[in-house]
Parts: C-alpha cells; sequence; structure tokens
C-alpha cells in the first residue's frame, strides 16, 4: 500500500501549521504598536482633560481610556487609592497584546504619579510619558519593518524544512 498521498497530506499541514505560527508571531508585533498608539491617544487625551476638567482622577482615566478605546484601563472609584485600582486595571491588559517588560513599567509609571502631585507636576509626568510611548511607539514600527515578514518567511521555511526531512 502506497502512503505517499498520506505523508504529503501531513507535510502540507506541517508547512501550514509553522506558517501559522509564524503570522501569529507576526501580528503580536502589530497587535502592540496598536496597544502603543491607542495609549499614545489615551495620554493625550488624559492630559488635554486633566488641565480643562476639574472631575477626580477616576473618572478622568475612565472617560479617556473609553474614547481611546481601551476599556480594559478604565478604572472605577471603589475607595481605593488610585495606585491600587491602577494596578488592577493593567492585570486586566489581555496578553495577546505581546507588551514588553519596559511597556507594563510605562503603565505602571503612570498609574503611581498619577494624582500623587499637583496640577502642573502631572502634566509635566504626562508629558514625559507621552514622550517615552512615543518612543516605544517608533520603536514598536522598526521591529514591524525588521521582523514582521520574516516571522512569517521563516515559519513557512521551517514547515517546508520539516516536511521535506519527513519525506
Amino acid at each position: 500500500m502506497n502512503c505517499f498521498p498520506v505523508k504529503a497530506l501531513g507535510c502540507v499541514f506541517l508547512v501550514a501549521a509553522s506558517f501559522a505560527a509564524g503570522c501569529l508571531l507576526s501580528r503580536r508585533l502589530y497587535r502592540r504598536r496598536e496597544f502603543l498608539r491607542r495609549f499614545g491617544a489615551f495620554l493625550s487625551l488624559l492630559k488635554t482633560n486633566l488641565r480643562y476638567r476639574g472631575e477626580d482622577v477616576f473618572t478622568l482615566v475612565r472617560l479617556c481610556a473609553e474614547q481611546a478605546e481601551l476599556p480594559f484601563l478604565s478604572v472605577e472609584k471603589t475607595g481605593e487609592d488610585f495606585t491600587v485600582v491602577w494596578e488592577r486595571a493593567l492585570k486586566a491588559i489581555p496578553k495577546t497584546f505581546a507588551l514588553s517588560e519596559s511597556d507594563h513599567f510605562l503603565l505602571r509609571e503612570l498609574g503611581s504619579q498619577l494624582g500623587a502631585t499637583d496640577l502642573e507636576g502631572q502634566l509635566r509626568h504626562l508629558e514625559l510619558l507621552e514622550t517615552q510611548a512615543a518612543a516605544r511607539l517608533s520603536e514598536s514600527e522598526e521591529r514591524i519593518q525588521s521582523k514582521a515578514k520574516l516571522y512569517k518567511t521563516m515559519g513557512f521555511f521551517a514547515g517546508a524544512s520539516a516536511a521535506i526531512v519527513l519525506m
């Protein structure tokens, strides 16, 4: 009995699975970039609203998170300190965004300083965070340029190589 068609089908599935894995890795880069873009918009909105609205930090963060389409960063006033509530919100960020440790540090830094100083201090801190977020966004775009296509190609060729060996 000739099992060549079964082997060929298995090899096709192997190549397809490897290519799909490469596509998933590539997609993570795009998801991180999208998060960083939205986070930059969130910071800009927060800075503007903090300057011109007289509401508490919880309300401003919730409003800006909704406008920037980052619902998991929305916080509710629970009687706890903002830092505690913010840390809880950060744990709700989906892993699919593939944020780096420096991205998480930037997010924690926002929560540690927001509402802790006077208005001008908070605005200066938000400007600093905007600059850092823009730098991370730029780095993310560079990674997409250099690695997104590479992940897909390497996935395909790794699968093809394995399929050839199995034939």
